[in-house]
């Protein structure tokens, strides 16, 4: 049976060869430079993929050793995928809302929910947390940054 710290690293090289393999596609300008726009992504793919093949390496390497069968690691994993799962659920409501909704109202209510999927209680404390969490995030990407962020009904 496979370990998670070994089926991690095979993901973690699947993605890295994916995003490496899209850094390679990407246009390069004259003005680029390797550090730059064209050399950062190509770092962070090698980097991506050098680490899921480490990864991979140290829990093969670990499974000899110990020689402990790895399905016990496994119980309870199904729930916790699932869990995942939601999460990602409240992150696609959260980008189909943040073009009607506009950001900080689709911000809040994304850390609303989140709080409440993970097992908060409604109450003014956690609305008072998440419109100030909305409106420093805003004040971060808009004003700090100079990021444009989608409007909606408010801003």
């Amino acid at each position: 049976m496979l370990s998670k710290d070994f089926v991690g690293g095979l993901i973690t090289i699947l993605l890295g060869s994916l995003y490496l393999f899209f850094a390679f596609k990407q246009r390069v300008s004259a003005l680029a430079d390797t550090v730059g726009p064209a050399g950062m992504p190509k770092f962070l793919g090698i980097l991506m993929l050098s680490l899921g093949v480490i990864l991979c390496v140290q829990s093969v390497v670990h499974s000899l050793k110990t020689n402990a069968p790895a399905l016990v690691e496994w119980q309870g994993e199904g729930k916790r995928f699932f869990r995942a799962f939601g999460l990602l659920c409240l992150a696609i409501v959260y980008l189909v809302l943040v073009s009607i909704l506009g950001y900080v109202l689709a911000i809040t209510v994304l850390l609303t929910l989140v709080a409440l999927y993970l097992g908060a209680q409604f109450s003014g404390q956690l609305a008072t947390i998440a419109i100030g969490g909305a409106a420093i995030l805003w004040a971060i990407f808009v004003l700090l940054l100079d990021v444009p962020m989608p409007s909606g009904i408010l801003l």
